[in-house]
């Protein structure tokens, strides 16, 4: 053979019908051979439909149950961290809390701030000293530097305000504070306002330090002496452009 034995189904071979048989339908063969599509029907006919047989099946417990995650009360807040909460809202929103008026709106104020201070979850609320009240504000959204600054603003001293700015800038930094520093935010003055705390300082004893000058392009500086001298101030004021 040239190309060696064939293999099964290499080639499609015709089923030999009887001669008889052949070109009668089913009827008329009296029923002896099962068409295709009786046997299928006759197999499905003998299976239970899936539904029917997983109903029929005895109740057994799930050895897998879906765990209940039990709902987490939140925890009771005590006056203490109420109050100290009410300080962070406002200090978030950069607000300081004047005492004074806690002290207005809640009765028992002095045994809650008590508490505060023992409370170890309460240890960011901290205090400023202002010339009027004591102002309170939380570390964790206000720095100790913003919340004296915001008491200054609070009590709408601006003499006090330049004075003490000036001390801080000279003493920090080191720089004079220009005259617009105090037109910026957060203090918004005019300089009308700026001018009428100028005549204060220039009166009170408790202002004597604070010293102004002009630098060569004809703007006004702030320096304080005993911690800057003029020369340094004026040099500084040439050769620097205050940031605050």
């Amino acid at each position: 053979m040239l190309f060696g034995r064939r293999k099964p189904g290499f080639v499609q071979v015709e089923e030999q019908k009887d001669p008889e048989t052949a070109g009668r339908g089913p009827e008329e063969t009296g029923g002896a051979e099962e068409t295709e599509v009786q046997k299928e029907t006759g197999d499905r006919a003998g299976k239970p439909e899936l539904m029917s047989y997983l109903e029929s099946l005895p109740d057994v417990e799930d050895p897998f149950p879906a765990r209940e995650e039990a709902e987490e009360e939140p925890e009771e807040r005590t006056p203490a961290q109420e109050l100290a909460d009410y300080i962070r809202l406002r200090s978030a929103g950069a607000q300081i809390t004047a005492r004074s008026a806690l002290a207005k709106e809640i009765e028992d104020f002095d045994s809650r701030l008590e508490a505060l201070v023992q409370d170890e979850t309460c240890k960011d609320i901290a205090s400023t000293q202002g010339n009027k009240d004591v102002y309170y504000y939380s570390r964790l959204n206000m720095s100790d530097n913003y919340a004296m600054i915001a008491a200054l603003v609070e009590e709408k001293d601006l003499a006090r305000t330049i004075a003490k700015m000036v001390r801080f800038n000279c003493k920090t930094y080191p720089l004079p504070t220009p005259i617009t520093y105090f037109e910026r935010h957060p203090y918004y003055a005019s300089i009308p306002q700026i001018e009428r705390a100028l005549d204060v300082i220039a009166r009170e004893p408790e202002y004597e330090d604070i010293q102004v000058f002009t630098n060569s392009e004809g703007v006004r500086y702030f320096y304080a002496e005993g911690i800057m001298s003029r020369k340094y101030a004026r040099a500084l004021a040439e050769t620097e452009e205050f940031t605050d």
